[in-house]
C-alpha cells in the first residue's frame, strides 16, 4: 500500500487538518493557503458586517441598561425636588422616568435584533415602567379619595 492510497479523496476537507499538514511539513513542503490575503482572518460563519452588528447590539444593550438605571434616579430626583419645594420642575423630572423606561425597552429590542442578549435591560426597564404606573395609579386613587371627602 503506498502513501497516496491513504490520502483522502476530498482534499478540501483535509486542507486545514493539523495531521494532514504535518505530513507535508515533515517533507519540508509548505502547504499553501488558497485564501491568503491581508484581511483579518474570520471564522467561516462570520463576515466583517457581523462584527459591526455585534458592536451595535452591545451598544444598544448598554444603553438599555443605562436607561434602566437612570429612570428610577430621575423619579426619585423628581419626588425629592417636589418635597424640597421646587413644584415647577418636579413633574418634568418625574415624568422623565417612564420616557427613559420606554427608550430602554426600545434599545433592548434593538439589541435583540442585532443578536445581542439584553435581558437585564428589558427586565429592569419593564419593572421600572410597571412601578411608575403603579405609583401613578396609587397617587390618582389617593387624590380621588381625598377630593371626595370635602
Amino acid at each position: 500500500m503506498d502513501a497516496m492510497s491513504q490520502l483522502p479523496q476530498n482534499n478540501e476537507a483535509f486542507d486545514y487538518n493539523p495531521e494532514y499538514a504535518k505530513l507535508y511539513q515533515e517533507d519540508n513542503n509548505e502547504q499553501s493557503n488558497p485564501d491568503t490575503s491581508d484581511e483579518q482572518l474570520l471564522p467561516a460563519n462570520e463576515s466583517p458586517g457581523d462584527f459591526s452588528d455585534q458592536a451595535a447590539g452591545k451598544r444598544a444593550a448598554n444603553f438599555s441598561l443605562l436607561f434602566g438605571f437612570l429612570s428610577p434616579l430621575s423619579f426619585v430626583l423628581g419626588c425629592w425636588s417636589l418635597v424640597r419645594g421646587l413644584e415647577e420642575s418636579a413633574p418634568q423630572i418625574a415624568l422623565l422616568a417612564p420616557i427613559l423606561n420606554i427608550l430602554g425597552i426600545w434599545q433592548g429590542f434593538v439589541a435583540r435584533r442585532y443578536g445581542t442578549r439584553a435581558s437585564g435591560g428589558l427586565i429592569l426597564n419593564g419593572l421600572g415602567l410597571c412601578i411608575f404606573i403603579g405609583i401613578a395609579a396609587l397617587i390618582l386613587l389617593i387624590v380621588n379619595a381625598l377630593s371626595g371627602i370635602n
